[in-house]
């Protein structure tokens, strides 16, 4: 008789424990919710065809002279990735401010993120 309470808890016990494992599952490695709130990648994309394909490849794959940019998102944050778009170091031309505007950068660097 004293089984059937065990039993229940230990349910209990090993769906919360699933559950926890899964939630956590599903966090990004960054968390750039809010910093990339607004940003438009559709528009990011036009961008990134117009101003950075060139270097970095169409989507983001085999640049003939920047390094591919796919699956950045596991490499760097959001922010970080508009850092290096606002104050990029040689050969990378500096195209904040002037070419692109502030906006631009963070549509640029949501479409980045997104590739994979």
């Amino acid at each position: 008789m004293w089984l059937r309470p065990f039993a229940v808890l230990l349910l209990a016990l090993l769906a919360g424990i699933a559950l926890s494992a899964c939630a956590r599952s599903e966090t990004p490695r960054h968390s750039h919710a809010a910093s990339a709130a607004g940003a438009d990648i559709g528009r990011g994309g036009a961008l990134y065809a117009a101003q950075c394909a060139a270097c970095h490849g169409a989507g983001g794959v085999s640049g003939r002279i920047g390094p591919p940019l796919r699956n950045e998102r596991l490499r760097r944050s959001f922010d970080a990735v508009v850092k290096i778009v606002e104050d990029p170091d040689s050969p990378m031309p500096e195209l904040y401010p002037g070419e692109l505007t502030k906006r631009d950068v963070y549509d640029v660097a949501a479409y980045v993120e997104s590739l994979r």
